[in-house]
Parts: C-alpha cells; structure tokens; sequence
C-alpha cells in the first residue's frame, strides 16, 4: 500500500497535476486529523501522529518510540512551545542519514529541492504541510509530524525512483517545467488509468529500498545511531 502511495505522489509531482489515482483515504484522514489537531488538544493531536505513523514508507523499531516521541514534539509545537521544523533543517537531516548510512550520493537533496517537494505534495495535504496560521511560523516550516512524513516519502522516492537521482536543483527545474507544460495544456475531464511496469533497474532499487526498511525496522546495530541522530536533528 506504502509503495503505490508514495508512486502516485512522485506522479503527481513530476507531472504537475491532481489525478483520480490519489489515494483519498490517505488525503482525507490525514487532512481531517491535521484539521482537528489546530486547536492543539492532546487527544487529536494525538490521532494526528498515529495516522501520520500508520502511512510512513517505513517501520521503526519499538524501541525508538517513535510514535510517542513525535507525539510529543508534535503537542509541543501545536501548543506554541515549540518551533517547527524548516526545510534547511528537513534537508540537513536526510544528507547527514545519507553520510551515516554510506547510501549512494544522489540521495542527497538541499533547501531548494525539500521546499519545491513539499509545496508540491501540499497539493494533496494543504493542511498537513502548512505552517500554523496563529503563529508567526516562516512559510517553509511544517511540523515535527509533517517533517518527518516529507523525510521520509523523499527518501523513498530517491532511493526507488530514478527520475529523482539527479542533482537537486536540475529535479526542481525539471519539474517546474513539467509544471508549466500542464499548466498550458486545457483540463481533462476523463480518467486513464495507466499501469506502470518497473524495469529490472527499478526493481533492483526497490529490492535496496526495502532491505534497508528491513535493516531499520529490526533495530541492526548499523541503523541505530544514524536514525537517532535524524531523530534529534529533526527534533523529536
């Protein structure tokens, strides 16, 4: 389910447009919860992490008591005891995980490119991805729960989509001249569906991508310290 989600968020990006592929489960549940958790009550707050928890890409050990700590992070920050998390930050993080988990280069990204994704996939979550209104949050903060959604779909992306593994700011102008050539064309009314058959490179990527989603989820000892330093530098 992780997988097509985030494929059709990649496919909404890289070609500028809403489909009637999205999953709207995903959209409307985590949208409502991130609706609900404005007001910063504890309870929906907290079915705020637990939803973002259930659709991330990848699995965490019970020991790194994720869902709690961002839980509290995300209270923190919905209550106004806390600073959201920028994309500089969003960007630091995922190239320190890159270093410390020796993975290929190209999965590194910067500011340019965490901001042009997040603007883009906020089409699907405006709520979710924005910054608080009753604050006076910069524009390219989201939340502790948020930042750490947008990590980890980008990780995925860079690690099983090739269109992604370029240098950063050539993706971001690709995509903003998708973007402008969808824009051009007049709106369609009808649906395609279109299946999309990996190639045997594509395959080999995803095969990498899940065996280190096997490696964080059971906790081996070469994943522990560089996803607690995520943790930290994300702030949770």
């Amino acid at each position: 389910m992780e997988r097509v989600f985030v494929l059709v968020l990649g496919i909404v990006i890289m070609h500028g447009g809403l489909t009637t592929a999205q999953n709207s489960y995903t959209r409307d549940s985590l949208e409502e919860a991130a609706s609900a958790a404005q007001s910063g009550d504890t309870a929906a707050v907290r079915t705020l992490t637990d939803t973002v928890t259930n659709w991330l890409p990848m699995r965490f050990h019970y020991s790194v008591n994720l869902n709690d700590r961002m839980y509290q992070s995300e209270l923190r920050y919905r209550q106004h005891t806390r600073p959201g998390v920028s994309v500089e930050r969003l960007a630091s993080a995922l190239n320190q995980l890159t270093a410390d988990l020796k993975l290929p280069a190209y999965i590194k990204t910067n500011a340019n490119q965490v901001q042009t994704y997040r603007m883009a996939v906020s089409r699907v979550y405006p709520m979710f991805l924005s910054a608080l209104q009753t604050t006076s949050q910069p524009p390219d903060v989201v939340s502790p729960a948020a930042a750490m959604f947008l990590l980890l779909q980008l990780l995925q992306m860079k690690m099983t989509d090739t269109s992604y593994q370029i240098d950063p700011d050539t993706w971001v102008r690709d995509v903003e001249a998708k973007r402008k050539e969808a824009a051009s064309r007049p709106p369609s009314h009808s649906a395609v569906l279109t299946v999309v058959r990996q190639s045997s490179k594509e395959q080999a990527l995803a095969r990498q991508y899940q065996a280190l989603a096997r490696e964080v989820a059971s906790n081996s000892h070469w994943t522990v310290r560089p996803i607690q330093t995520l943790l930290t530098t994300l702030g949770l």
